[in-house]
């Protein structure tokens, strides 16, 4: 069978948007991907004020667990907080001063992020500056990508081009974690923040070679708020706050395999060997999902993906781990696929920029929800993997009912 010929639009800024694209998630699996497992580890000082405050008092201590899972939530939460409040005023900033100007942004703010996690190498404390910034280039980096990623896509090609691009972040995904793991192992984490500073700011020659587009938007928390009372996009945002349950809990994932592995080298070869069959399917879906947008195949597929989320509660060696991680990126492949599709349709028009900037703050608030959970989940049971699991099983079943066209009121 001959493979279909997945090709660029012939648009010199979708190329830029792709090379950026790249580079970001280059590092978000050199260095994001261990994130969990470097926050887990750090020793915050109050911590041991609060253990001794409940050893006082004659109540239990908190463990190890708890306190790495604790650390965890706090920094995603301080991260998510600051995306929500930031998310309309960064937007207006966008609006007068161009896209390009946002993307530029985005990279020297992702640069500063990734410089102050190097810094709490020595003083943990940089890491709360470090979610601080991160909150922040979240909105200029993220709503302008996708804002022109829609834009500059055309409708009947938008499958095509994603899944190029899923292809090849796949193919990048499969290198990184292995890589990432090793120099970890080997040199510590100082070697790989300081490639992901480098990575990051060669970005930065792509960001200013777009086209700075004048945005023609206005956006307001007012409009956020008669966007919520519509019934249409309540259901949309039910679906994005999916995705979010599902993709912050594969960010626990590395941990809990760290945890039961006891290494990060491990965690990395696991994760790229499973990615070889999900990089192939890419490059064959996309265009057979712009031809026959069939939800059939999409509802079978999310079905599997939370079936696979209650199968990570049994996994207890290497190669249980292999298997679901093998068995969830092959269906993820074309699941998330025509997810982001369908979402990223929706977002065409001349009020898309509103559209992206009002999703992240849905995301954010989203995240507030899943990490405020996940400490009083561990809090009160210890161990709360199980539950976890359940929750992003349910998340991925949220996301079927997402839509191409909005309901009538």
């Amino acid at each position: 069978m001959k493979l279909p010929q997945l090709k660029l639009q012939k648009n010199k800024d979708l190329r830029y948007i792709y090379a950026i694209r790249l580079l970001r998630e280059l590092v978000n699996k050199l260095v994001i991907f261990f994130l969990p497992i470097y926050f887990f580890r750090l020793h915050f000082p109050f911590w041991d004020q609060l253990n001794f405050a409940l050893l006082k008092s004659g109540q239990p201590v908190l463990t190890q667990l708890q306190l790495g899972i604790f650390n965890i939530a706090l920094l995603y939460v301080v991260s998510h907080l600051i995306s929500f409040f930031s998310a309309i005023t960064i937007a207006k900033l966008t609006v007068r001063k161009g896209t390009s100007h946002a993307f530029v942004m985005g990279h020297i703010l992702y640069a500063l992020f990734i410089f102050c996690l190097l810094l709490s190498q020595r003083h943990p404390y940089w890491v709360f500056l470090a979610m601080f910034i991160d909150g922040i280039q979240i909105n200029y980096f993220w709503n302008s990508f996708y804002y022109s990623l829609s834009r500059n896509s055309q409708k009947n090609k938008m499958g095509k081009n994603l899944g190029l691009i899923s292809f090849l972040l796949n193919f990048i995904t499969m290198i990184s974690p292995a890589l990432g793991g090793i120099i970890i192992a080997v040199f510590g984490y100082d070697l790989l923040f300081l490639l992901g500073l480098v990575l990051v700011l060669s970005g930065i020659v792509f960001a200013v070679s777009l086209n700075n587009v004048k945005v023609h938007d206005k956006i307001s928390w007012n409009e956020f708020k008669s966007w919520m009372t519509e019934p249409g996009f309540r259901r949309l945002a039910s679906t994005f706050a999916g995705r979010y349950f599902n993709d912050a809990a594969l960010n626990l994932w590395p941990l809990y395999i760290f945890i039961l592995l006891g290494s990060t080298d491990n965690v990395g070869f696991l994760y790229s060997a499973s990615l070889l069959f999900a990089m192939l399917l890419s490059y064959v879906l996309g265009n057979m999902i712009d031809k026959n947008n069939n939800r059939q195949p999409y509802i079978f597929s999310g079905g599997l993906l939370s079936f696979f989320w209650l199968g990570r509660t049994l996994v207890s060696g290497v190669w249980s781990i292999a298997i679901v991680n093998t068995l969830d990126r092959i269906t993820a492949s074309y699941h998330w696929l025509f997810f982001d599709r369908v979402w990223l349709l929706r977002g065409k028009g001349r009020e898309g920029l509103s559209y992206f900037t009002y999703r992240q703050m849905i995301y954010a608030v989203a995240a507030l929800i899943f990490w405020t959970a996940v400490f009083f989940l561990f809090y009160f049971f210890g161990a709360a993997w199980t539950t976890l699991f359940v929750v992003a099983a349910v998340g991925v079943l949220l996301t079927l009912l997402v839509k191409e066209h909005q309901d009538p009121k």
